[in-house]
């Protein structure tokens, strides 16, 4: 061909596993070149890349050029020019609910490694995953660390995947949904025995959390520390549930009790005394600023310890810039507190 040659948006269609655009390289044979600038013919497109090894001659097939798009595709069998073609074929994935599956390479040669990503949606896991071939056979599957893998046949294949509700939480409370924002805190906190919940069945996380309860939950994830004595609140029996953990959280310096001798464990802790009561278990770091809620004065005793909780993301406030420093502090909040505090400890 005559003249200067076009320039072109090429896009490559199902390319070899490991191959790159990059790594292709055209030279035209018997193009021709309309009026209207779009030119049409036959292209050999040849793989250089050392990916596919003794196969690194194959041929590729161009259609014609659209809209200024050129369009390049394995040949579907040997061209001229010398060199073997390579045949890749599709790996799809049939309709999921409750979560998402994912395949790399989307198209594969035989004997291609396809890699399978599975991604249950929250409160939801995999429960069965198959691979089959054209024929409707199942292929071999391997697991590792949370992906799988295969090897491509010769032929398309079809990924099917099916989830199942997490039922984890069943073995702990009913009152506690897939959907709400406190689940995995919850799964988390009776997982690890920091919460056995108000009875049997339930955890009423919409409840208020009293003062025993929030540093009884703080003591159990610490591990439970043996503390060096046992109190001298006048209303903390010798043989409560909360005895050690009230003992453990004064002397490190966690709580010093309401006064009066007292520590009050029957009394709804508030929004600020939770996330005092965190801060300081988290040994009070130091914090640079104040925090964005307009109702934490600069001053307040407990103004660091919010500023390191929303620096932090343990707390995002109740909405319209509000932290609601004196509110109830909820079950649900007091653990998701304290799931996003320790769960990477």
């Amino acid at each position: 061909m005559n003249g200067t040659l076009p320039t072109f948006t090429v896009t490559y269609g199902n390319l070899p596993s490991g191959v790159q655009a990059a790594d292709i390289f055209g030279t035209m044979a018997s193009a021709s070149t309309t009026t209207d600038g779009k030119t049409t013919g036959s292209f050999d497109i040849t793989v250089t890349t050392p990916v596919l090894k003794a196969e690194a001659g194959a041929n590729y097939e161009v259609g014609a050029v659209t809209k200024g798009t050129l369009t390049v595709n394995p040949r579907s069998s040997s061209g001229g020019g010398g060199g073997s073609s390579v045949s890749t074929y599709s790996v799809t994935v049939g309709k999921t609910d409750n979560g998402s599956v994912s395949v790399s390479p989307k198209s594969a040669s035989k004997g291609d490694t396809v890699t399978i990503t599975v991604t249950p949606d929250k409160g939801y896991v995999l429960e069965t995953l198959t691979v089959l071939d054209k024929n409707d056979k199942e292929i071999k599957l391997t697991e590792k660390n949370g992906k799988y893998t295969f090897t491509m046949p010769a032929g398309k294949v079809e990924v099917k995947a099916t989830f199942m509700e997490d039922n984890s939480m069943l073995n702990f409370f009913m009152d506690v949904k897939a959907g709400d924002y406190f689940y995995d805190a919850v799964l988390w906190a009776a997982e690890k025995g920091i919460t056995s919940g108000t009875d049997a069945t339930h955890f009423s996380p919409n409840a208020a959390c009293t003062r025993a309860q929030i540093v009884t939950f703080l003591w159990r994830a610490a591990g439970s520390p043996e503390p060096k004595g046992t109190g001298s609140f006048a209303d903390v029996p010798a043989d409560s549930y909360y005895t050690k953990a009230v003992a453990w959280a004064v002397e490190n310096g966690i709580t010093g009790g309401t006064g009066d001798g007292k520590f009050s464990p029957n009394a709804t802790c508030t929004r600020e005394q939770a996330v005092a009561f965190l801060y300081r278990a988290s040994g009070s770091p130091a914090v640079s600023g104040g925090s964005a809620f307009n109702d934490v004065a600069a001053n307040a005793y407990y103004a660091d310890a919010v500023a390191w909780a929303e620096k932090n993301e343990i707390t995002g406030g109740i909405g319209g810039g509000l932290f609601g420093s004196g509110n109830d502090c909820t079950r649900a909040q007091i653990v998701t507190f304290l799931y996003r505090t320790y769960q990477g400890k």
